[in-house]
This record gives structure tokens, sequence and C-alpha cells, in this order.
């Protein structure tokens, strides 16, 4: 009977011996089939992971056919944000004028997505030095694991004339230079800047981009776009927003880039709305309007937030119940859709939240700086620190954050794209 056992018995194979018969199993394989297995990673740091296993593994993943396939089944993950410090400062050092670089602050989501720990270490130690070095860099947007930086500009009426594209993940970028001007531009606003990126289908082998620059005059807001694939400019002066005149600077919201297209929230002292610009179409609308008691209730300190979820959203602070309030516009009903009051964040109830009700020697006001994917930034005038609403988690984090910046905090995704054209538009 033992006998029988030990006959019946597997043997074990040596490792050398295993992987000769992996090997065998694998190469029985075609590169259909290994494509099949690839598609099933669940994200583009397992996919990086994969590429350095063997040569075929590599050449199937770096392949544009097989990467466009793999973004529409596995979508850019969350694994931080960009806040922006102002870019550049001068500083009076005895009778001179120094200048000095201040680099983005990259706050990681925790815990990190499983996998992205040595991209975390490369976003955290990005720095503005690299860029092109023909101007000062402000950030601007992000977009499927790129950034958007603006030259930097004083104020409103300061149109900015050269942007960088770039991949703070291998450095490389893309110089995008001298913004066309209008007749009445010296009159003109700047009202913000969207990067997006466009679908160059399984053929591409390098990423396609548009740089949307947003300006504002009382007639309407105006639109120029660059295009990578022409390398050129193009002026679209006669945006249509469905309004005939627009209200004055003061009633002028900061930008917020969700589900495809920028926002502004507007008051006019009339009614409270949203402009809203679809980055696809390149169309404008103001049909989206909130309820006149938000004047009052917040004051203008709500924000758009960022998400890309497909559900638009606002959060606002309600400074006498010292609570945050998260709208949502449903549209189960009607097309046009109703603010929905979602959830109020009784900031008395955070950790953390002492740091926020400390109030500053300017006696500045605190206001939400930005807003996305779940995190509320905000900012007292003044001040040399953020702080850091984590609706989730119900905390209070306190950063760094120069002085006189006023944002933005910018959602970054870390995406599995082509990489950027080597052109430099001039």
């Amino acid at each position: 009977m033992r006998e029988q056992y030990m006959r019946g018995k597997q043997r074990r194979l040596s490792p050398p011996a295993v992987a000769a018969v992996a090997a065998d199993a694998t190469a029985r394989l075609d590169e259909r089939h290994h494509a099949e297995i690839l598609l099933r990673l669940p994200s583009p740091a397992s996919l990086v992971l994969a590429a350095v296993v063997c040569r075929r593994w590599r050449r199937i993943s770096v392949s544009p056919a097989f990467l466009h396939q793999f973004r529409r089944l596995n979508p850019p993950q969350l694994v931080g944000f960009f806040i922006c410090n102002g870019g550049f400062m001068a500083k009076r050092i005895g009778d001179r004028l120094v200048g000095q670089i201040l680099e983005p602050t990259f706050l990681p989501v925790l815990p990190s997505p499983r996998g992205v720990g040595g991209s975390v270490a490369r976003y955290r130690e990005f720095s503005l030095r690299g860029l092109p070095d023909v101007d000062r860099w402000t950030l601007a947007d992000a977009r499927d694991g790129l950034l958007l930086f603006s030259s930097i500009y004083d104020d409103r009426m300061t149109i900015p004339r050269n942007f960088v594209v770039c991949d703070p993940l291998s450095g490389r970028s893309v110089l995008v230079r001298d913004a066309p001007r209008y007749r009445l531009d010296d009159e003109a606003a700047y009202l913000g800047a969207a990067l997006v990126t466009v679908d160059g289908g399984a053929g591409a082998s390098t990423l396609s981009f548009e740089v949307i620059l947003v300006t504002y005059f009382m007639f309407g807001p105006r639109l120029c776009v660059f295009s990578s694939r022409t390398g050129q400019w193009s002026v679209l002066p006669e945006a249509k927003c469905g309004k005939s005149l627009m209200p004055m600077l003061s009633g002028l919201g900061e930008p917020a880039h969700a589900n495809g297209c920028v926002y502004w929230v507007m008051d006019d002292d009339r009614e409270l709305y949203l402009l809203m610009l679809d980055t696809r179409t390149k169309e404008f609308s103001t049909s989206i309007k909130l309820f006149a008691s938000m004047r009052e209730q917040y004051r203008g300190n709500m924000r758009v937030l960022r998400n890309e979820d497909g559900e638009l959203r606002i959060v606002a602070m309600a400074w006498k119940s010292f609570a945050l309030h998260d709208w949502l516009l449903d549209r189960s009903r009607s097309t046009k859709g109703r603010w929905v009051r979602e959830r109020v964040g009784e900031l008395s109830t955070f950790q953390g939240v002492f740091e926020l009700c400390i109030t500053d020697v300017s006696g500045g006001t605190i206001k939400i700086m930005d807003a996305g994917e779940g995190a509320v930034f905000f900012k007292k005038f003044g001040s040399d620190w953020v702080h850091v609403v984590n609706l989730e988690e119900r905390t209070v984090l306190k950063l760094p954050h120069q002085r006189f910046s006023s944002g933005p905090a910018l959602p970054y995704r870390m995406a599995l794209c082509p990489p950027l054209p080597n052109q430099a538009q001039g």
C-alpha cells in the first residue's frame, strides 16, 4: 500500500525545472494571448512592473495599440495633489533683489495605490528648474498624468503668453510660446487656462494635447486654443455664452476643471450662476443657476469640486454653523437638474480643526482656496499655511504655503499615456 502511494506521489521540481516548464507554457501563447494577460493587470503601476519581466512583455506593453486599449480599461489613478506656491518671488537682500523659485508641494493620498511608491517619490522631487528656462512658471492645470504651467502673472489683468506641458514622472516637457493677442487685450482679463488630452487612436505614437487660454471682456469670454497636432494657436474671439453682459472682476470665481468642463462661479448682483466651458466643443453656457440664498449664506466662499466621477458638485463654507456643505446637481428628474444639499460636514468634529480656528494676527479672511476629490484647501490671506480638510477621514492637515499664494491645488492622476511630442511652438 505504501509502495503504491509512493509511486503515485508527485515529485517536487527544482526551481530551474519550474522556470523551464513555465517558459515552455508561455512559449505556446501568441502575442494576442500575452496582451490579454497584461490587460487584466489592475493599474498602470502594475503594468510598469510587468514590463521588466521579459522582453516580450516589454514590447507588448509599450505598443501604441495596447496602451490605447489599456487606458480605456484602466482609468487614471489619483495619487495626490500638486499645490501651487506661486512659482517665483523676488526678495530684497540688502540693496539687491534676488529671485527665488517657489516649488509646488506634492501631497500624496494615503494609503498610496499599490505599486506607485517610487512614482510618488519622483513627484515629491519635481522641480520647476527642469522646465524650459525662458520664463517664470506657475501651475495652471493637471490632466491625465500631465501638468500645465503658465508664465507668472501679477493679477487677472495680466494675460500669460507662454505655457509648458510637462510629464512630472519622466521630466519631459513641451514649450508652447506666444499666445496671440486680441485688439482689446489691454482691457481684457485672464480667466484661466486648461489642458486637454486628445485621443489619437490606437496607432498614435505620441500624445496629442490642446492648451486652452480663456480671457474675458465685459461682453463675454474669448478663447485661444493651441493644438499639438498643428503646432499652432487658433483664435475664437466670438465665444457666445448666453449673456450679453458679464459681471465685474470681483464677481468672478476661480476656474475648476471637472468632468471635461471648466467652471467658474459668477455673481453679477442679480443672480448667481456657473459659467461653463465644454473643452471638447469649445462652447460656453450659463444655464446652471445657483440659489440666491447661497450669496448671503456663503459670501462667495464656495468652489466647484474638481472630480472625474461624472457628477457636478459645489462645496461651500457656512461659517455661522462652522460646517462644510456639499451640494450635488441632481439630474435624475430633469436634464436641467436641481441643487440638493447632500452632505454637511460639522468641522467641530474633525480631528486637527483647532489649527483652522486660530485667528491670524493679520486679521485675514479664511477662504476656500481649492477643492477636489474629497479634499478642501483653506487659506487665510497673509498666512504661511494652507489647511487641507479630508472630508472622508474627517481630519485637518496643516501644510507650509507661500504667504500670498492662492493656489491652485490640483488633483493629480497617474495615467499611462504615449510620450509627449518633441515639437516646441515658437
